[in-house]
């Protein structure tokens, strides 16, 4: 029974519109249930991708086929790469989220890259994940997207108007800002701004 309610609680938890769930007695009293588990910082009852919101969860499979959710790195400033396989510019800023990263810490900063798109404008499958991983000697998640994780008014979705775009969230799990493009000096000015 207490798989059933701690099941039931993770799938209410991760849907796109989150919603305080009042975890009963028994599950809070289970010693095999960790804080994280339990998420306590989720207390909103909307979201949306505009800056000053809190993000919608996402959970999307990794290049090693592990499912990733976007809410698992509450606690750390969070970018989040929009990329296409076909984009020079993309291709081009593919390591510099490594670099990033190691220069504020894994502790403090997680570079997400979520590929919408593969080489010939369809849904990237396991394999150019793996590709795009290989290719550009990354260790850090890239997550397979599709173009229902978009939408221009950035409600439902992130507001992408071309590639990449980078949307930066704050350590509370606000969306704090994002640009269309690139530049390496204004996602290094969010991020310590953040930390």
């Amino acid at each position: 029974m207490k798989k059933f309610i701690f099941t039931l609680f993770l799938t209410l938890a991760i849907s796109c519109k989150p919603t305080q769930v009042e975890i009963p007695d028994e599950i809070e009293s289970d010693s095999q249930v960790s804080e994280e588990d339990r998420r306590d910082w989720l207390t909103w009852e909307e979201c949306s991708q505009l800056p000053g919101e809190h993000p919608c969860n996402f959970e999307l499979s990794n290049q090693n086929g592990d499912s990733v959710e976007l809410y698992d790195h509450y606690g750390k400033v969070i970018i989040v790469d929009l990329s296409a396989m076909w984009c020079g510019i993309c291709r081009v800023i593919a390591p510099t989220g490594e670099q990033i990263v190691a220069d504020y810490g894994s502790d403090n900063v997680v570079w997400l890259t979520l590929l919408v798109e593969d080489a010939s404008g369809s849904p990237p499958d396991i394999n150019d994940l793996q590709e795009w991983v290989s290719t550009y000697g990354l260790t850090s998640d890239v997550l397979a997207a599709d173009r229902s994780i978009l939408d221009p008014n950035g409600i439902t979705g992130y507001p992408v108007s071309g590639w990449p775009t980078i949307v930066v969230i704050n350590r509370e799990m606000v969306v704090h800002n994002g640009v269309t493009g690139w530049s390496e000096n204004l996602v290094r000015s969010w991020v310590q701004e953040l930390l």
